[in-house]
């Protein structure tokens, strides 16, 4: 018989402080990005410093793989020099009288593990470095300068990533200029990621689980995509889609999400074969009847679930599909000109999606 493999990521902690107490557990039984969400002082931020061994005080369990860093009931404890950890705060912390190539290999040269010419080559390119190797860091953008952060921890071996805030002090351009960066390496990295954030669009757009603290506590933890309308902040739809085909002369991709076709813009076919659509949901809009001749190429069949008032008019519809669910917000008007009610037959027009191109 076969050996079960152990998880990618184990970890049972408990550390008491004056007037805070963190009592966490996390378990990810293959490589993958959880993200730790919650509000500013819950204590996620104690949490990756456990982990990573910077909190003596802490108690409990942590195995990475094969390796058990800490067990207070045996009296084990790894050091954090010899923990293997990529940690990336939310400030690169670069070395600003160091180019970007000596950023990044510094990690390599602490652990003596000098990545061959080629792995180099192919880390840069998936960070888009190559333009930047030759600068220092008082040059970079806000978005540059966490790439290299990201690829400096990267090029340490490590065995466990974490990643505090990374994209908190970035401003929404330059965030819209990392996040497909992030999105394509964490499809191809095979460590464990553990992303820290208090921001939900991050997360449905980088974890594949996710674990929600408060006040030191794991409240509830999940598939992230089975999560996400619990907090039902009607922010961002994140849906799983599969992929059915491309078409070059349209330039169109199809999706299977559940059991209904959909169609977005695409100028290659994609190298995955399960897709991550993101879809807004100021970019849907609902009709009681079918709707034809429109430039709208997504118009799906369903059904409302709930709808809630929000602020300055708005109102918020929970809707679902053949085997999906989406949120949308309209206006106030628009839903008592409807007539709208739970189990109201409605039609959503998805006016825009973003394709995320990494595998799940």
């Amino acid at each position: 018989m076969t050996a079960e493999a152990p998880p990618a990521l184990f970890t049972r902690i408990a550390l008491a402080r004056p007037g805070f107490h963190l009592h966490a557990h996390m378990l990810l039984r293959r490589p993958g990005v959880a993200a730790l969400y919650g509000p500013s002082g819950c204590g996620k931020s104690t949490f990756l410093r456990c982990l990573a061994g910077l909190e003596p005080a802490c108690e409990g369990k942590v195995q990475v793989g094969a390796h058990c860093w800490q067990d207070s009931r045996r009296a084990v404890w790894t050091p954090p020099h010899r923990r293997r950890v990529g940690l990336v705060f939310q400030d690169a912390r670069l070395f600003e009288h160091l180019r970007v190539k000596d950023n990044l290999l510094f990690g390599a040269r602490l652990r003596k593990h000098p990545p061959k010419p080629e792995a180099f080559q192919e880390l840069v390119a998936l960070l888009d470095l190559e333009h930047l190797l030759h600068r220092h860091p008082a040059t970079l953008s806000g978005g540059e300068r966490q790439r290299v952060a990201i690829g400096r921890a990267l090029f340490s071996a490590p065995r466990l990533l974490l990643l505090d805030e990374p994209l908190s002090a970035v401003d929404a351009d330059r965030k819209s200029e990392i996040l497909p960066h992030l999105e394509r390496l964490f499809a191809q990295i095979r460590i464990p990621v553990v992303l820290v954030s208090h921001d939900w669009q991050d997360v449905l757009r980088l974890s594949s689980r996710v674990y929600l603290m408060e006040a030191g506590q794991i409240r509830r933890h999940g598939a992230t995509l089975a999560l996400q309308y619990r907090l039902g902040d009607y922010r961002l739809n994140a849906l799983e889609a599969r992929v059915h085909g491309w078409n070059p002369e349209e330039r169109l991709l199809s999706l299977w999400i559940g059991e209904d076709l959909v169609r977005v813009p695409a100028q290659h076919p994609p190298e995955a074969r399960r897709m991550r659509l993101l879809v807004n949901p100021l970019e849907v809009a609902v009709s009681r009847r079918p709707v034809t001749h429109s430039s709208i190429l997504n118009v799906l069949r369903c059904h409302l679930t709930a709808l809630q008032p929000l602020s300055e008019g708005r109102m918020g519809l929970d809707l679902a599909g053949a085997g999906w669910k989406l949120q949308a917000v309209i206006t106030q008007a628009s839903a008592r000109r409807l007539e709208l009610a739970p189990g109201v037959e409605l039609y959503a027009l998805i006016k825009s999606v973003l394709v995320d191109h990494a595998d799940l």
